[in-house]
């Protein structure tokens, strides 16, 4: 029996040795993470900014730096907003975002501008207004006609502005500062960080008009011994010389070229202004609008020289001769707002004055 066993057990070996291997199951691989879970990241599908007034939005997107369709972290965010509060045209900057069911990200930023931009120009500088905005883009992608007055924005730029300079071989540091430019226009002024020099003297060429060291006179009470600031020389040529030359019937002289050089002997700078003294206009035509009087009485009130040179000192004060009268009639407080229109084809200009002749008052208690 024992032998039976034995064989049997043996008989079965080699049966054993050939029997099919079995195949081994394909290992299922762990369940997908969430690309978000996975990464630290997720699919921004949606941005958008509130609050931009100056700004428009695609202004401000290259800015922030992020792409709609691509992955981005919290980081990425915090980022873009440093980015934005580093132009340093936002008072405030802030996000908030939303993850949608399908772990998408919906970011919007927040942003508040400033109350006040102000007009940007250039002086003393050999650097071009077009030649500072393109190389002020490259750092500074915001730069428009219009900037908030910044500390630190006037800073950045004063430097743009001081690399362009040198590359022309004026090597001096640059500044920004906020400046009245006529008689209520703030301004942010770039360039050279030291003060102008002060007027020493004016001078005027190409006159044959008016005389020269008339004008000068006139000009030299205001100017001399102020800060040369172009802008503000026009100014005052516009309010000082503009009016005599409207007085000969000259409408159209233009100051064709301002220079400034070093004066002799004191520190300062004499300023020379070439004078297009244009041609002399004749008065075509005077409406005045709003009286009691026809335009018969008008004119030979007023004693306008119409058909003749077009002297607007003589036209104002035949205006003061109407408010005269109507100050007869009670109008104790008439006043009077004038426009024109010139033809330079046929060197003619036309006179609109609307009268506003105000409340009548009566005799009270002598």
């Amino acid at each position: 029996m024992t032998y039976l066993v034995i064989w049997a057990l043996m008989a079965a070996l080699p049966l054993a040795g050939q029997a099919p291997k079995a195949r081994p199951q394909p290992k299922r691989p762990p369940a997908a993470k969430p690309a978000a879970a996975e990464e630290g990241a997720y699919l921004l599908r949606s941005l958008t900014v509130t609050g931009l007034k100056r700004f428009s939005l695609q202004e401000v997107l290259p800015v922030l730096g992020l792409q709609v369709e691509q992955r981005v972290r919290m980081a990425d965010l915090e980022k873009a907003r440093d980015r934005l509060l580093g132009t340093h045209c936002f008072e405030s900057v802030g996000w908030k975002y939303a993850l949608t069911p399908q772990q998408w990200l919906e970011v919007t930023f927040e942003v508040t501008e400033p109350e006040q931009f102000l007009p940007w120009m250039l002086d003393r500088v050999p650097v071009t207004r077009e030649e500072f905005e393109a190389g002020a883009r490259k750092e500074f992608p915001l730069m428009r006609e219009k900037l908030p007055p910044s500390g630190l924005l006037l800073e950045r730029l004063a430097g743009v502005l001081e690399k362009l300079a040198a590359e022309k071989g004026v090597k001096e540091p640059m500044a920004g500062r906020v400046t009245l430019v006529g008689k209520d226009q703030l301004t942010i002024v770039f360039g050279p960080k030291a003060p102008p020099p002060n007027i020493a003297d004016v001078r005027f060429v190409n006159t044959k008009a008016v005389r020269a060291d008339y004008l000068q006179k006139e000009m030299v009470q205001l100017a001399v011994g102020t800060p040369y600031f172009e802008p503000n020389f026009r100014f005052l040529l516009e309010n000082q010389i503009r009016p005599i030359y409207d007085s000969v019937g000259r409408l159209k002289a233009s100051w064709t070229k301002i220079t400034a050089a070093p004066a002799e002997g004191v520190f300062g700078v004499v300023v020379t202004v070439e004078v297009d003294e244009g041609p002399v206009f004749r008065l075509e035509r005077i409406q005045v609008r709003g009286t009691p009087f026809s335009d018969e009485e008008i004119q030979e009130i007023g004693q306008f020289p119409v058909g003749g040179v077009a002297g607007m000192s003589d036209i104002g004060k035949g205006m003061l001769r109407v408010l005269e009268q109507l100050k007869e009639k009670g109008h104790m407080k008439a006043s009077y707002k004038a426009s024109r229109r010139l033809w330079e084809d046929r060197q003619a200009v036309e006179l609109f004055v609307d009268v506003d002749p105000g409340p009548v008052y009566t005799m009270g208690r002598l």
